[in-house]
């Protein structure tokens, strides 16, 4: 029997590999991975004997006792499965802005015939959900009607993106992408977070642009008095300088 053939042999680890008696006959594995005769040693049925390696003529084999088809487990095949994969960090967008949230799977293979959606924990309100080629509107939650939409260009590659438009806060908080394919189905959690316009601004900065105003006006009514002040001053002394030429100076 060849070891390469339809599936890797696994090695039994060191703590399966007890010794104990089996009945049947001993089988060696040769240089070649062949199946050798060898003696046969009492034992109870459905046990394994250790199988040996060291040197020489009869220890450098790898010798089984008991059935022959003992010891061969092939490996589960992961062919069609995959992982889904979303960004390693939170994605930050600005209310009333658009906000991006990517996700793919790997290995990368088309994804165009299979499910894909993104919901929000804990009870799974449908954001978008993409199903039989085509979106599927119907079935999202109310408040993302209209303003979600689903990047296809590289969806061949198994990579997508949910673009959310018009970001409100109530976005902020997990998002969870998915893919199904047939019966097999993998996720990917994410988070949004929404901030307001004026939260990249410095809080200094903040204080000038809420005390500017008060100083300006406060500036504005000064000089206004300043103005007016100078205005009927004027006025009087040239009202006083016309008493006097009419009545003359009397001394």
């Amino acid at each position: 029997m060849d070891m390469s053939a339809g599936g890797r042999a696994a090695l039994l680890s060191d703590h399966m590999l007890e010794r104990s008696s089996c009945p049947g006959p001993s089988r060696h594995l040769g240089n070649q991975g062949s199946l050798l005769p060898g003696s046969r040693t009492p034992c109870k049925a459905g046990c394994l004997s250790p199988w040996l390696l060291g040197s020489g003529p009869s220890q450098d084999r790898l010798v089984w006792r008991g059935p022959v088809t003992l010891g061969f487990f092939p490996l589960v095949s992961w062919t069609g499965q995959f992982r889904v994969i979303g960004p390693g960090h939170p994605i930050r967008a600005l209310v009333g802005d658009e906000a991006e949230l990517p996700c793919h799977i790997y290995p990368g293979k088309n994804a165009t015939g299979m499910e894909v959606g993104w919901y929000r924990p804990p009870f799974s309100r449908v954001v978008h959900l993409y199903r039989n080629g085509k979106d599927q509107d119907a079935e999202q939650a109310p408040e993302y009607r209209g303003r979600t939409e689903l990047l296809k260009d590289t969806m061949g590659e198994g990579k997508v993106t949910l673009r959310i438009r018009n970001v409100r806060f109530s976005d902020e908080g997990g998002f969870t992408c998915f893919f199904r394919d047939h019966s097999y189905q993998e996720e990917a959690a994410m988070e949004l977070r929404v901030e307001d316009p004026f939260y990249w601004i410095n809080p200094s900065v903040l204080v000038l642009i809420a005390v500017l105003p008060v100083v300006l006006l406060q500036t504005a009514v000064g000089l206004l008095y300043l103005c007016l002040q100078h205005r009927l001053r004027g006025k009087l002394r040239a009202e006083i300088e016309n008493l006097h030429r009419t009545f003359g100076n009397p001394f």
